[in-house]
């Protein structure tokens, strides 16, 4: 049984009257909670910000009032360095009395290839003072406090738009042993969505200072709450998180358009935790409060909405309710971008491939929106491009699969798994991968397989593919969306990539290894990005199975350390190299450089 099943504190459900034996009858000792506090005005040569530090200074007061221990680090007294915030909560995991930590961030950050980062007082310069928070993410499932929220205000722009693409970030979790009965509830609130910028208002017109917006609206949650999203946990009035999101998500967008900002700022969350964890208790400034939420469909609910009318539901039952009660319009900007996207893909992927001249015995790989100037494999393969150069022929020698370097007309290019009996279907957009759909030579399409595919790619592109929902309820979805595209993994492997990927988010690593076990019985070889996130490719001697040789999807590559991949430097040199993007995508420079280590077989 995981700690958190025995304790009986403020941030999980009460267990009073599970054993009703006299101990328990006494009252529950209060929570042990800690707060690691980060507000960066400057980072680097970065515009100024007027918010962040105040913001952390206001999180820290309200905390601390709340009863945590907390450690506040801004930038007013000096610069703010990794290895500080790393030593802050390493000295409070290492404690292990922990119930609750927060760690809370305002300052500049980005998104290069969905794996986030904030800038501390020395980045961009220095590509190790950031913080990599979907590494730390990562690690903090493994710290055995059964609940760390993190907590975002920073923006999610491309590192095109602050030159940091080089930026790689230091952890800042301890690197603990991995214990898989004993994982943490780890919940994020972050300011906006993927590519947007988290905004600064005015707090009036005569104040020198500004309030971040989402911090602003962070405190208000706890001090102006909304009645219907207010519940009761051990006789205490709480905001639970999982309905913190749900406030953040409308009154962010509330005060933007209160403030009429051009920029239509919606926050992003994923909580795990159960519906009885919170952070602090309802502590109202005024006696009544008539304030209610509104709320906008978003990116994400139009994706939840053409998954569920697939039969795939990924949303818990609350998150259900209140996405059908905000229906997207067929006009709204939302859906027409969603679907653009979808149609894209859907266009590109219908067709047998069988018709381009790809035996079943062979690979293929089938562009779309560009031209191939070349392709490269390994010396168990050979490649031939048609004269449209639109078409790559892979044909084996004695083997199932092969890593192919593909180089396209503007000098761009990937490395991508050649499958024996799949032809890859790629469609290219503005010079980057859009999607990437594997179809069996000898299978006709299947509308819904086909109608599937394009809908995940198209959530998976903008970054709201995932499972929501405690622990129960993500593995009750995983294995529900499995049983739909099981058959699926066979017409096409990227549905389980993707699946992969949505149940590592949801700390579900049984079902990861469920996939690479099912992929490679399907396809007699494994993705290397779902035997990464298995986390059984470090110690497995069957390398020669994995293809390609190193991650498909760009968001892989931020992963390489925390799942200790161990592949070779030359390879790791790739990811500076890489354009923003779902699909990895190289500038012409990684091209080469992956073209020459296939040349001399260096990849394993």
């Amino acid at each position: 049984m995981r700690r958190r099943d025995f304790i009986s504190r403020g941030v999980v459900a009460a267990a009073a009257g599970m054993f009703p034996t006299p101990a328990l009858l006494q009252p529950s000792p209060p929570a042990v909670r800690g707060a690691v506090i980060i507000g960066v005005n400057r980072a680097g040569n970065l515009p100024v910000l007027s918010a962040a530090a105040s913001g952390a200074k206001a999180v820290s007061s309200w905390l601390s009032s709340e009863g945590f221990e907390t450690k506040l680090y801004t930038d007013e007294s000096g610069p703010v360095i990794a290895a500080t915030i790393f030593d802050a909560i390493s000295e409070f995991v290492g404690r292990g009395t922990l119930d609750q930590m927060i760690v809370y961030f305002s300052g500049h950050g980005f998104l290069n290839s969905f794996n986030e980062y904030w800038m501390l007082s020395q980045a961009p310069h220095n590509p190790n003072e950031a913080v990599s928070l979907t590494e730390s993410f990562v690690l903090a499932r493994e710290s055995a406090i059964p609940n760390v929220v993190f907590v975002s205000d920073a923006c999610r722009s491309t590192p095109d738009s602050i030159n940091a693409s080089r930026v790689r970030g230091s952890l800042i979790f301890p690197n603990t042993a991995i214990s898989r009965n004993v994982r943490a509830d780890v919940d994020m609130f972050l300011a906006a969505l993927p590519g947007q910028a988290a905004a600064e208002i005015p707090v009036s017109q005569s104040a020198p200072g500004f309030e971040g917006l989402f911090t602003a609206c962070l405190l208000s949650a706890f001090q102006e709450p909304v009645e219907s999203l207010v519940r009761t946990v051990g006789g205490i009035r709480v905001l639970p998180n999982r309905n913190l999101k749900i406030y953040l998500e409308a009154e962010v967008m509330r005060r933007a358009e209160a403030k009429a900002l051009r920029l239509h700022q919606k926050p992003d969350a994923q909580v795990l935790s159960s519906d009885s964890t919170y952070i602090a208790p309802i502590r109202p400034t005024t006696a009544q409060t008539t304030k209610t939420v509104s709320l906008e469909p978003t990116i994400r609910d139009v994706a939840l909405r053409q998954l569920a009318s697939l039969g795939t539901d990924l949303a818990p039952l609350s998150a259900r309710r209140l996405y059908l009660n905000r229906i997207p319009s067929s006009l709204d900007q939302e859906t027409v971008s969603f679907e653009r996207v979808q149609s894209s893909i859907a266009a590109e992927t219908t067709t047998s491939p069988t018709i381009a001249g790809v035996r079943s015995h062979e690979a293929g790989f089938s562009i779309s929106g560009s031209q191939v100037s070349e392709a490269i494999t390994a010396d168990n393969a050979t490649t031939q491009v048609d004269a449209l150069r639109r078409l790559i022929v892979v044909r084996f020698r004695d083997a199932p699969a092969a890593s192919v370097a593909i180089r396209f007309a503007d000098g761009s290019g990937s490395i991508l798994a050649a499958l024996r009996g799949y032809t890859c279907s790629l469609v290219i957009e503005a010079g980057k991968i859009l999607s990437a759909s594997y179809l069996a030579n000898d299978q006709p399409p299947n509308p819904f397989i086909d109608k599937l595919r394009s809908t995940v790619a198209a959530a998976a592109q903008f970054g709201v593919f995932r499972i929501d929902g405690d622990r129960d309820t993500a593995n009750r979805k995983a294995a529900e969306f499995g049983d739909k595209i099981r058959a699926g993994k066979s017409a096409d492997p990227t549905l389980g990539l993707y699946a992969a990927y949505a149940y590592h988010q949801a700390d579900l690593v049984d079902r990861v290894r469920s996939v690479d076990d099912f992929m490679r019985g399907d396809l007699q070889v494994r993705l290397f990005d779902v035997a990464m996130l298995s986390r059984r490719l470090s110690s497995d001697r069957r390398r020669s199975e994995v293809f390609p040789f190193c991650p498909m999807l760009a968001q892989g590559w931020g992963l390489l350390r925390v799942t200790q991949a161990g592949i070779r430097p030359e390879v790791d040199r790739l990811r500076d190299h890489l354009r923003p993007a779902l699909w990895s995508t190289l500038e012409p420079e990684g091209v080469s450089i992956a073209a020459d280590l296939l040349k001399i077989g260096r990849v394993e």
